[in-house]
């Protein structure tokens, strides 16, 4: 059984705009040709979004996909492109992550906004002979 993606919704509403107060409408997501295009993000603009989504497709081994009707997904370069951008870019974004070497989400190594163990350094004018 393969992985089946529901297709992307965008809902927009205009809260708080006098004009348009109300207004509600729903569209579907773009597909990363689509989004390219859009942008104009093409091969003497953007090289780098463009080649690694390439790369992608052509380092694509397996996957599970499925379209709405269970049909599986093809793994090549066409059909990648007709697929939704912000799912197909979060793919190639997590491909090259783990080619890098990353692994998830960085340790926490702040303590949070906790107040410092050393010893605040007083804040106090200069005395009259200091300042001048």
């Amino acid at each position: 059984m393969g992985f089946v993606r529901k297709p992307k919704r965008i809902h927009l509403r205009f809260e708080g705009d006098p004009e348009l107060e109300g207004l509600e409408v729903t569209l579907r997501g773009m597909t990363v040709a689509e989004y390219l295009d859009v942008m104009g993000l093409d091969e003497v603009d953007a090289p780098s979004v463009l080649e690694m989504i390439k790369r992608f497709a052509k380092a694509l081994i397996s996957w599970n996909l499925e379209d709405e009707t269970g049909t599986p997904v093809p793994m090549d370069e066409e059909s990648i492109f007709a697929q939704d951008q912000e799912f197909i870019l979060h793919l190639a974004t997590a491909w090259v992550d783990a080619v890098a070497g990353v692994s998830g989400p960085l340790e926490q190594s702040s303590p949070d906004g906790e107040l410092s163990p050393v010893a605040s350094i007083p804040m106090e004018p200069l005395s009259e002979s200091l300042a001048s």
